[in-house]
């Protein structure tokens, strides 16, 4: 299930939603006013390999082998 971050449009809160898929906006309340008046916001996503360091000298695809 992905996690989507929401704004309010009455009171400006931001906050996220761990959601499934094509859920409704309707079916989302704001925690702070309880409004249905909210609106999803379009968010960066994170990707990480568990045995990468984190750290690149290289382009994105600097430490692919290609393999085979």
């Amino acid at each position: 299930m992905p996690i989507y971050e929401y704004t309010c449009i009455r009171c400006n809160e931001i906050f996220d939603r761990l959601q499934w898929a094509g859920a409704e906006e309707e079916e989302i309340l704001c925690p702070q006013c309880g409004s249905s008046d909210v609106k999803k916001k379009l968010s960066a996503f994170n990707c990480s390999n568990p045995s990468d360091s984190g750290v690149s000298s290289g382009g994105p695809y600097s430490g692919f082998s290609g393999g085979g």
